[in-house]
Formats: structure tokens, sequence, C-alpha cells
């Protein structure tokens, strides 16, 4: 029996849009249907990351261009190309995104994995520019843009542009985003992931639900003069701001060094929130060591850079502090020490054990708690391992907010071994009475930790109803 013959279409679609254009030709011999059916696929994938021999990578553009020509479809539903070559191509590039929006082109994939291009610069040998009647295809739906410069003459017409990724985007400028959001007036998603624009920022959209700023750089030029003067204190000098006016925006996520200042003027239908912080290991030539070393101004600006942003954000129900948060946690804690959120429903931490507990502080009535500890917490013996538990649990007992503790319904956990969280979750066992349900995940084999979930199991609860859940990471 010809199975392959009997799927439906979509799901042959599918099949043809998780191959590289040039492996789908090559589906014609599985079966007499499929002979000319990839003639038809609204879902075309041009990428040439597999392609190994030297013979076929250069016949590539070639084999693309006949491919198109036998082309017989109505509409072209989504279109990628995705290339790790030479900038040599990308006339012929050119012309199979002039064939997608001829084609009314709805979803489109551009990136663009060039490893000799330059991080930095308007050289037009090393930096392939967003085409300008791409800017013009009212058809699109959803465009994601990798390793591309912006740069617009005339009006945006994405009418219909529901989601938009730009990942290493050049000369993503204020007046750039400004005409991009004008001329997107049903956007919902704008994700921005390692642009360069080296200015200030104003998002301003009531279509906006879901925004998320992924370690958006500074200059250049500012991160080689601070590198020769050996101080971390570029944000002081640069008064770059970002300003967030979303009035219907559903989630944010903030991490990196955005700007000196974040203002969120307008997020009040915000529900969800993350903010984490990376640090800069390299940037072209310049090295750098994480923020290990970084002088009590530099951690008290980073603090303030977030402490800026927790205040407008209380109303939101699920927060996500990530690891990155740790290095200037302190100075966040200072910041907000007289403030709380006491809208804030679901809590999400990842970062050292050591500061935990006064995150929670200002977040006093989370029903729900999900913790990830990265550090791992080692003892170099029994007697170690019994003092550092006598003062954790004085830790919890003399600071943790009851009001926290009395009203926490789920606490999901990820462990390692030897990990403080073992007390921690001892010390919820005892105290949180209103506690349903806890989850342990486990690094590493779950028989890692087998003696602990024992442990944990005979111990008296507080609560009747507490049920434990186990399982690997």
């Amino acid at each position: 029996m010809d199975r392959l013959s009997e799927l439906p279409d979509y799901a042959i679609f599918h099949i043809f849009w998780s191959l590289p254009i040039i492996d789908v030709v090559r589906t014609t011999i599985l079966s007499k249907r499929w002979k000319n059916i990839w003639t038809t696929t609204p879902f075309l994938n041009i990428t040439d990351n597999h392609i190994s021999d030297s013979d076929t990578r250069k016949k590539f553009p070639n084999i693309v261009h006949r491919a198109l020509l036998r082309w017989d479809g109505v509409k072209v539903l989504k279109f990628k190309v995705n290339l790790h070559r030479e900038l040599s191509i990308y006339v012929d590039a050119d012309l199979w995104v002039r064939f997608a929006k001829k084609h009314e082109v709805e979803e489109l994939y551009l990136h663009w994995r060039d490893l000799n291009m330059k991080r930095v610069g308007n050289n037009d040998q090393k930096v392939c520019w967003v085409p300008q009647y791409l800017y013009s295809c009212s058809s699109l739906k959803v465009l994601s843009i990798n390793t591309f410069h912006f740069s617009i003459s005339g009006n945006v017409q994405w009418n219909q542009l529901k989601s938009l990724t730009i990942v290493n985007g050049f000369g993503v400028t204020k007046d750039v985003v400004n005409q991009i959001l004008c001329g997107s007036p049903q956007l919902e998603v704008l994700i921005l992931s390692f642009v360069e624009s080296g200015e200030s920022l104003c998002i301003r959209s009531t279509s906006l639900k879901e925004l998320s700023i992924n370690k958006h750089l500074c200059n250049a030029d500012n991160y080689a003069s601070t590198y020769t003067t050996g101080e971390l204190k570029i944000w002081s000098s640069n008064h770059k701001t970002l300003e967030i006016w979303t009035p219907n925006l559903k989630t944010l996520e903030i991490k990196g060094i955005p700007y000196n200042k974040c203002l969120l003027t307008n997020v009040s239908s915000l529900s969800r929130a993350t903010l984490g912080y990376y640090g800069l290991h390299h940037f072209g030539d310049y090295h750098w060591y994480g923020l290990t070393g970084m002088d009590g101004f530099t951690r008290r600006f980073l603090g303030d850079l977030f402490g800026q942003i927790l205040p407008s954000i209380q109303h939101t129900e699920n927060i996500t502090l990530l690891s990155c948060c740790q290095k200037v946690l302190g100075a966040m804690i200072e910041r907000c020490m007289n403030s709380s959120s006491p809208n804030v429903k679901s809590l999400r931490l990842r970062f050292h054990y050591s500061k935990f507990v006064g995150m929670i502080k200002i977040f006093p009535l989370s029903k729900k708690l999900f913790i990830e500890v990265e550090e791992r917490v080692g003892f170099y013996d029994e007697q170690h391992s019994m003092r550092a538990a006598r003062y954790i649990y004085y830790m919890l007992k003399e600071n943790l907010p009851m009001s926290f503790v009395l009203q926490l319904r789920t606490v999901e956990v990820t462990l390692v071994e030897d990990n403080f969280l073992i007390l921690f979750l001892e010390f919820l066992l005892k105290n949180a009475s209103e506690l349903e349900k806890i989850v342990l995940r486990v690094k590493g084999p779950l028989n890692s930790l087998l003696g602990a979930s024992q442990k944990l199991m005979k111990m008296p609860r507080a609560s009747r109803t507490a049920r434990f859940t186990f399982c690997e990471c």
C-alpha cells in the first residue's frame, strides 16, 4: 500500500517546510502522487547549512532558481531564506525574496549567518540591507530578520503584520522603530535581540501584546573607550532612555543593559514580566569578564535600573527574575525595600540562594513560587553541613514573611545535590498551612536526591493537602 500518497496535502506540506528545498525536490521519487506535489507547496524553505559538498554549494543558487521556476502554487504562506555563506549570494537571495513578495507571502524568515560580517559599520560589502520593496509588502503577517541593516525611505506598509523579530539588527534607531510601529497597526509581538542603535528608544503602540528586548547594546565606541580606561561606568555618561507606552501589553521581557533609564509610562494591562541581566563577555575585539569585578557605583546603577522597572509592574501577576540579576540584587532590594508588589501571585526566581529571601519580601502575597538555584552549595564535612543547616533555617525563620508562607499554595524547585533548597522545603512543610503542591525537578539522575526526598516525604506537614511530585529536568 502507498501510504505516502494517502497523506493529506497539509501533512505533506508540513514535511516540506521541515526540509531544505533541495531535499523537497528529491521527494519526487517517494510516490507517484509526490512526483509533482512539491511544485504547489505553499511552504518553501531555502537553506544551505546542510550542504557539505563543494560542488553542490556552487550549484546551490541555480538549483533554487530552477525549483522556483517550476513552482506552480497559488500563494506562498511561509518562505524562509536561511543562508550560512558569503555575501556573493545576496543578489540571488534578493530575487528569491522578490519571488515571495510577488506571491503574497504571509510568513517570511530571512536569516543570514555570515562569519565574515562586521558587527558594527555601514560597509556595503559586509552588511546586508533590508530591501526597500520589503517595507511595502502588505501581505506579511509574520516577519523574522537576522543580521540585516535597516534604512527606511518612504512609508512602511505592513498593515497585516502580527509578529516582528529582529536579531542582530543594525540601524534600529528611534526613527526606524517609530516608522515600523506606525506602519504596523496590527502588530502584537515585537522581539528585539542584540540590536544596535546607539540612541534612546521609544516604543509606543496600542496593538502590542508581547514585547521582548534582549541585550539591547549601546554604541561600540562607548564600550571601546570604557575598556581603555578600565572603568565600567559607561551607563552614567550615555544618558539613553527606553520608554515603553503600550496600554494593551500582556508580556514584557527585558534582558541585558537596555539604557540608563527605563520608563514604563503605560503598561496597565501587563500580566507577565521577565527581568534579567547578562554580563558582557566579549564585544568585537574587547573582552569582558562578567560583573564580578564591577565597582560599587556600577552595581548600584544596575540595581537602580531594575529598581525603576519593578514599581511600574507591581500590578503584574506573574514575575520572573533571572540569574543575571544576582550581581545587582542588593541594590534592587535596597531600592524597593519600602515598597511591595501585593498583586504578584506567581514568582519565578533563578539566582544564588543567599539573595532570594530579600526578593520574596518585595512580593509578600505570592501564591506560586518557582525557584532554580544554579550554584551548588557544597559542604566540607558533616559538621560544616550541620552548621550551614542551622544558619539557613534560622535565616528563613527570622526573615521570611509569614504572610508569604501562610498564603503559599504551589512550590516548584529545581534541585541539585547538597542544595539548600532541601532545607527551604523542610521549613515550608512545617509552616505553610495552605500548601497544596510541591514539584521537585532534579538535575541529573533521579536517584541522586533519593535520600533527601525520602526525608521530605516522612516529615510532618502543616498542610494535610500538600502533595509531592518528582521529575527529572
